[in-house]
């Protein structure tokens, strides 16, 4: 099968822009010009209740990036060093980034072999390890939605509830995704997500989110995302915090995308669905739970022959990339906290190869990314024959 005329995309960070209007994002950025407010403007305000009120929160605060958003959830709560905060090892680094920023430990937890997620057998084990060695408080628990699909919430917040710990979840790459009836954002006790431009839901530069139900903590998270200012005085910083704040521009942008949100969820979902019925069983495909949509950030296979089949791919022109090469607890920065056995994360990390997924890939593009993983899998197959 000959290949498509047009490059074949990994990402797709900018066809939406022809599809909304260049025009309506011209005109966003002409209004912030004019009225000079730059920095958590009304941009960023009116994000705040369309985010909420479209993941069916009381409160979402926007901020600069996923891992401000991670890092004011646990400002909030008051991680500090002494606690420990219980995280996925593959995954991007951020969510273990958070609480060591804050002096607190990362305890590394195993992945599920078929949903890629947080083993929820394991957390409790590593629970249990911390609390018998009795040297730390058991304080939170980060599940991380990999590649988009929403990890198993129901077992983690009931073993969160047992052991007197609050539930972070890590919707970064999940923001729209959907866990039993729930929208990514009001599953667990707060929840961040990330407006990178590679996610499901992008902005054009960095960009995140807060979301609780809660009015103490919600008012927490905005003093800390402005160095911890008090609301009454606004040169009273009356707890440590950082520099959180999203520019009005990235508001702005993120208006706009809501606008084609929910088709573009569709359209991913429709990738998906036709890879998950002609792809060869060759590739072992990313379970989804039951009753729960993915947002698809990616589409992630795994095999064994993974860095052949990266190598077959890209000299036929389609781009691929291994997400994550390294667990977390396996990198030079988080060797001191490396203390437990995650073998499926490690062979995870061999054997995982996400394959384009973008809303915009039409018939032909797809047709010839099936045809050709297909053919390699014909080609392992009939050797090993």
């Amino acid at each position: 099968m000959s290949k498509p005329n047009k490059p074949i995309m990994l990402f797709d960070c900018k066809t939406s822009q022809s599809v909304i209007g260049q025009d309506k994002f011209l005109k966003a950025f002409e209004n912030i010009l004019n009225h000079g407010a730059y920095c958590q403007g009304p941009e960023t305000r009116e994000l705040d209740e369309k985010l909420a009120n479209y993941s069916g929160t009381k409160f979402c605060s926007t901020c600069g990036s996923g891992t401000d958003a991670l890092t004011l959830a646990l400002m909030a709560w008051g991680v500090k060093p002494g606690d420990a905060v219980f995280v996925s090892s593959f995954t991007f680094v951020a969510s273990a980034e958070a609480p060591v920023l804050l002096g607190a430990t990362p305890i590394f937890v195993d992945s599920d072999p078929n949903t890629f997620n947080m083993d929820v057998n394991d957390l409790r084990r590593a629970i249990e390890e911390v609390k018998k060695e009795g040297k730390l408080n058991l304080k939170a628990i980060i599940p991380v939605d990999i590649f988009g699909s929403p990890c198993e919430y129901d077992e983690i917040m009931a073993i969160a509830k047992e052991y007197g710990m609050k539930v972070l979840s890590d919707s970064c790459q999940s923001y729209g995704s959907v866990y039993k009836g729930k929208k990514a954002g009001s599953i667990a006790d707060m929840s961040a997500t990330s407006f990178y431009p590679t996610k499901p839901l992008g902005c054009y530069g960095d960009g995140g989110a807060v979301f609780t139900n809660d009015s103490e903590e919600n008012e927490l998270v905005k003093s800390c995302r402005v160095h911890g200012m008090s609301p009454a005085d606004h040169y009273d910083n009356v707890r440590l915090g950082m520099t959180g704040r999203m520019n009005s521009f990235q508001g702005a942008v993120l208006l706009q995308k809501l606008t084609v949100f929910d088709q573009e969820l569709k359209d991913r979902a429709r990738v998906a669905k036709r890879y998950d019925n002609e792809l060869d069983n060759y590739f072992g495909k990313q379970k989804i739970l039951d009753n729960c949509q993915s947002a698809y950030a990616l589409y992630t296979i795994h095999c064994e022959d993974r860095d052949e089949l990266m190598a077959y791919l890209k000299e036929n022109g389609i781009p691929c990339g291994a997400y994550y090469p390294r667990p977390v607890n396996t990198q030079t920065a988080y060797a001191e906290w490396n203390t437990r056995s995650l073998p499926v994360c490690e062979k995870l990390s061999k054997t995982v190869l996400s394959i384009p997924m973008t809303p915009y890939l039409d018939d032909e593009d797809l047709d010839y990314v099936i045809t050709k993983m297909n053919e390699f899998a014909a080609r392992k197959m009939n050797k090993a024959a």
